[in-house]
Protein backbone atom coordinates (compact mmCIF):
# COMPACT_ATOMS: atom_id res chain seq x y z
CA UNK A 1 0.00 0.00 0.00
CA UNK A 2 2.77 2.87 0.83
CA UNK A 3 4.46 1.04 -2.20
CA UNK A 4 1.90 2.19 -4.47
CA UNK A 5 1.06 5.51 -2.60
CA UNK A 6 4.79 6.17 -3.08
CA UNK A 7 4.53 5.71 -6.93
CA UNK A 8 1.09 7.75 -7.53
CA UNK A 9 3.26 10.55 -5.49
CA UNK A 10 5.62 10.27 -7.74
CA UNK A 11 3.93 10.19 -10.74
CA UNK A 12 2.04 13.36 -9.78
CA UNK A 13 5.31 14.96 -9.21
CA UNK A 14 6.42 13.96 -12.89
CA UNK A 15 3.52 14.99 -14.56
CA UNK A 16 3.48 18.65 -12.20
CA UNK A 17 7.43 19.04 -13.46
CA UNK A 18 6.49 18.44 -16.97
CA UNK A 19 3.91 21.61 -16.87
CA UNK A 20 6.24 23.37 -15.25
CA UNK A 21 9.13 22.72 -17.17
CA UNK A 22 6.77 23.15 -20.98
CA UNK A 23 5.35 26.51 -19.54
CA UNK A 24 9.57 27.67 -19.32
CA UNK A 25 10.53 26.60 -22.38
CA UNK A 26 7.56 27.92 -24.53
CA UNK A 27 7.29 31.11 -21.99
CA UNK A 28 8.27 33.42 -24.86
CA UNK A 29 10.79 34.59 -22.16
CA UNK A 30 14.34 35.21 -23.73
CA UNK A 31 15.68 32.90 -20.91
CA UNK A 32 12.91 30.42 -20.85
CA UNK A 33 14.22 27.83 -23.22
CA UNK A 34 17.65 27.87 -22.23
CA UNK A 35 16.88 27.42 -18.43
CA UNK A 36 14.90 24.62 -19.14
CA UNK A 37 17.74 22.94 -21.55
CA UNK A 38 19.87 23.21 -18.27
CA UNK A 39 17.57 22.17 -16.06
CA UNK A 40 17.23 18.54 -17.97
CA UNK A 41 19.96 16.73 -15.81
CA UNK A 42 18.44 17.67 -12.88
CA UNK A 43 15.91 14.82 -10.93
CA UNK A 44 11.89 15.30 -11.42
CA UNK A 45 11.83 17.02 -8.10
CA UNK A 46 14.63 19.58 -8.54
CA UNK A 47 13.40 20.37 -11.87
CA UNK A 48 9.50 20.90 -10.55
CA UNK A 49 11.37 23.50 -8.10
CA UNK A 50 13.26 25.17 -9.64
CA UNK A 51 10.98 25.84 -13.58
CA UNK A 52 7.87 26.61 -11.30
CA UNK A 53 10.18 29.75 -9.22
CA UNK A 54 11.42 30.53 -12.54
CA UNK A 55 8.25 30.11 -14.23
CA UNK A 56 6.61 32.46 -10.97
CA UNK A 57 9.65 35.26 -12.13
CA UNK A 58 8.65 35.54 -15.70
CA UNK A 59 4.81 35.50 -14.68
CA UNK A 60 6.11 38.75 -12.25
CA UNK A 61 8.13 40.28 -14.60
CA UNK A 62 4.96 39.78 -17.15
CA UNK A 63 2.75 41.86 -13.99
CA UNK A 64 4.96 44.17 -13.71
CA UNK A 65 5.57 45.61 -17.02
CA UNK A 66 2.37 45.10 -19.02
CA UNK A 67 0.25 47.78 -16.91
CA UNK A 68 0.36 50.81 -17.50
CA UNK A 69 0.12 52.26 -14.08
CA UNK A 70 2.32 51.20 -11.42
CA UNK A 71 -0.86 50.74 -9.33
CA UNK A 72 -2.57 47.89 -11.72
CA UNK A 73 1.24 46.14 -11.69
CA UNK A 74 1.20 46.34 -7.76
CA UNK A 75 -2.66 45.00 -7.68
CA UNK A 76 -1.61 41.76 -10.29
CA UNK A 77 1.76 41.19 -8.22
CA UNK A 78 -0.69 41.25 -4.97
CA UNK A 79 -3.19 38.39 -6.87
CA UNK A 80 0.06 36.04 -7.26
CA UNK A 81 0.77 37.02 -3.61
CA UNK A 82 -2.80 35.83 -2.53
CA UNK A 83 -2.95 32.91 -4.92
CA UNK A 84 -0.07 30.71 -3.44
CA UNK A 85 -1.14 31.67 0.45
CA UNK A 86 -4.73 30.41 -0.16
CA UNK A 87 -5.34 26.55 0.79
CA UNK A 88 -8.02 25.71 -1.61
CA UNK A 89 -8.02 24.21 -5.12
CA UNK A 90 -7.38 26.47 -7.72
CA UNK A 91 -7.53 25.79 -11.22
CA UNK A 92 -4.12 27.37 -12.12
CA UNK A 93 -1.14 24.94 -13.13
CA UNK A 94 1.40 27.40 -11.47
CA UNK A 95 0.30 27.36 -8.38
CA UNK A 96 -0.39 24.61 -8.00
CA UNK A 97 3.16 23.20 -9.30
CA UNK A 98 4.47 25.62 -6.27
CA UNK A 99 2.29 24.56 -3.73
CA UNK A 100 3.14 20.85 -4.17
CA UNK A 101 6.36 21.91 -3.02
CA UNK A 102 5.00 23.07 0.27
CA UNK A 103 5.23 19.91 2.40
CA UNK A 104 8.98 18.67 1.04
CA UNK A 105 10.78 22.26 1.77
CA UNK A 106 10.51 24.24 4.81
CA UNK A 107 9.56 27.80 4.79
CA UNK A 108 8.65 27.63 0.88
CA UNK A 109 5.84 29.63 1.11
CA UNK A 110 7.35 32.69 3.23
CA UNK A 111 10.54 32.63 0.34
CA UNK A 112 7.95 33.00 -2.65
CA UNK A 113 6.29 35.85 -0.71
CA UNK A 114 10.07 37.30 0.28
CA UNK A 115 10.51 37.16 -3.70
CA UNK A 116 7.17 38.19 -4.94
CA UNK A 117 7.82 42.06 -2.40
CA UNK A 118 10.85 42.35 -4.60
CA UNK A 119 8.24 42.63 -7.77
CA UNK A 120 6.46 44.74 -5.15
CA UNK A 121 8.92 46.99 -4.45
CA UNK A 122 9.87 47.53 -8.15
CA UNK A 123 6.40 48.85 -9.01
CA UNK A 124 7.57 51.70 -7.10
CA UNK A 125 10.68 51.90 -9.51
CA UNK A 126 10.58 54.63 -12.69
CA UNK A 127 12.35 51.76 -14.80
CA UNK A 128 10.30 48.87 -13.14
CA UNK A 129 13.60 47.43 -13.41
CA UNK A 130 12.94 43.83 -11.59
CA UNK A 131 16.90 42.47 -11.18
CA UNK A 132 16.72 42.07 -7.39
CA UNK A 133 13.73 39.82 -7.96
CA UNK A 134 16.09 37.41 -10.11
CA UNK A 135 18.75 37.56 -7.83
CA UNK A 136 16.43 36.63 -5.15
CA UNK A 137 14.65 33.76 -7.59
CA UNK A 138 18.75 32.35 -8.03
CA UNK A 139 19.54 32.52 -4.23
CA UNK A 140 15.96 30.44 -3.42
CA UNK A 141 16.64 28.37 -6.20
CA UNK A 142 20.40 27.28 -5.17
CA UNK A 143 19.83 27.04 -1.73
CA UNK A 144 16.86 24.43 -2.03
CA UNK A 145 19.65 22.59 -4.48
CA UNK A 146 21.69 22.44 -1.73
CA UNK A 147 23.97 24.78 -2.77
CA UNK A 148 23.95 27.18 0.95
CA UNK A 149 27.73 28.03 0.52
CA UNK A 150 27.13 29.01 -3.02
CA UNK A 151 24.21 31.39 -2.91
CA UNK A 152 26.08 34.46 -3.73
CA UNK A 153 27.83 33.08 -6.69
CA UNK A 154 23.97 31.75 -7.77
CA UNK A 155 23.59 35.61 -6.80
CA UNK A 156 25.47 36.49 -10.03
CA UNK A 157 24.54 34.25 -12.57
CA UNK A 158 20.64 35.53 -12.15
CA UNK A 159 22.24 39.17 -12.66
CA UNK A 160 24.67 38.30 -15.24
CA UNK A 161 21.71 36.31 -17.41
CA UNK A 162 18.98 39.00 -16.43
CA UNK A 163 21.00 41.92 -17.74
CA UNK A 164 21.88 40.11 -20.75
CA UNK A 165 18.61 39.78 -21.96
CA UNK A 166 18.54 43.32 -22.07
CA UNK A 167 22.02 43.58 -23.70
CA UNK A 168 23.70 44.93 -20.96
CA UNK A 169 27.38 43.99 -19.60
CA UNK A 170 27.79 43.43 -16.07
CA UNK A 171 30.44 42.75 -13.85
CA UNK A 172 31.55 39.53 -15.43
CA UNK A 173 31.65 38.62 -11.64
CA UNK A 174 31.28 34.79 -12.51
CA UNK A 175 34.30 34.77 -14.57
CA UNK A 176 36.12 34.82 -11.19
CA UNK A 177 34.47 31.42 -9.90
CA UNK A 178 35.01 27.87 -10.30
CA UNK A 179 32.45 26.62 -12.66
CA UNK A 180 33.11 23.55 -12.46
CA UNK A 181 32.76 23.47 -8.60
CA UNK A 182 29.42 23.86 -9.27
CA UNK A 183 28.09 20.79 -10.42
CA UNK A 184 28.25 19.56 -6.30
CA UNK A 185 26.53 20.64 -3.98
CA UNK A 186 27.71 21.54 -0.40
CA UNK A 187 27.05 17.54 0.50
CA UNK A 188 28.90 16.51 -2.81
CA UNK A 189 25.76 15.42 -4.46
CA UNK A 190 25.66 15.63 -8.58
CA UNK A 191 23.51 19.09 -9.85
CA UNK A 192 23.83 20.83 -12.95
CA UNK A 193 21.33 23.75 -12.82
CA UNK A 194 24.20 26.00 -11.32
CA UNK A 195 26.93 24.74 -13.15
CA UNK A 196 25.31 24.88 -16.90
CA UNK A 197 23.59 28.55 -16.42
CA UNK A 198 27.09 29.53 -15.51
CA UNK A 199 28.23 27.73 -18.67
CA UNK A 200 25.37 29.98 -20.21
CA UNK A 201 26.61 33.38 -18.66
CA UNK A 202 29.81 32.36 -19.91
CA UNK A 203 29.05 32.33 -23.40
CA UNK A 204 26.47 35.32 -23.01
CA UNK A 205 29.56 37.73 -22.02
CA UNK A 206 31.76 36.50 -24.22
CA UNK A 207 35.31 38.06 -23.94
CA UNK A 208 35.74 41.28 -21.75
CA UNK A 209 36.33 43.45 -25.14
CA UNK A 210 33.16 42.20 -27.25
CA UNK A 211 30.62 44.04 -27.14
CA UNK A 212 27.15 43.45 -26.28
CA UNK A 213 23.96 44.21 -27.18
CA UNK A 214 20.29 42.99 -27.64
CA UNK A 215 21.15 41.46 -31.30
CA UNK A 216 23.95 39.58 -30.04
CA UNK A 217 22.22 38.17 -27.12
CA UNK A 218 18.94 37.25 -28.81
CA UNK A 219 20.44 36.10 -32.03
CA UNK A 220 24.62 35.60 -32.15
CA UNK A 221 24.86 34.72 -28.92
CA UNK A 222 22.39 31.55 -28.88
CA UNK A 223 19.07 32.21 -26.55
CA UNK A 224 17.24 31.68 -30.20
CA UNK A 225 20.29 29.11 -31.18
CA UNK A 226 18.53 25.35 -31.93
CA UNK A 227 22.03 23.88 -31.37
CA UNK A 228 22.01 25.47 -28.17
CA UNK A 229 20.95 21.58 -26.66
CA UNK A 230 24.03 20.21 -27.88
CA UNK A 231 26.66 23.12 -26.65
CA UNK A 232 24.90 22.49 -23.33
CA UNK A 233 25.72 18.69 -23.90
CA UNK A 234 29.37 19.38 -24.30
CA UNK A 235 29.36 21.48 -21.22
CA UNK A 236 27.69 18.83 -19.37
CA UNK A 237 30.22 16.34 -20.71
CA UNK A 238 33.64 17.90 -21.55
CA UNK A 239 33.23 21.11 -19.05
CA UNK A 240 32.58 24.92 -19.95
CA UNK A 241 33.36 26.97 -22.21
CA UNK A 242 36.39 29.31 -21.83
Amino acid sequence: MKKNTLSRYEAAQGILAKTALNQLRKSGHPLGRPLALCLMFESIENQLMAASVFDLAIALDAALRIPSEPMLAAIRIQWWADALAKTTEQNVPLVACLQSQYNSRDNFLSQLLDIISEWQAACHYETRESSEGWVAVWRLIAFHLGHKKAVDQAAVIGRELYFATLGQKYDRLIANTDVKSLRKNDREEERTLLYLSACLSRKLQGSQNSNLNVTRISHDAGLDDPLLVWQILVWHIFGPPK
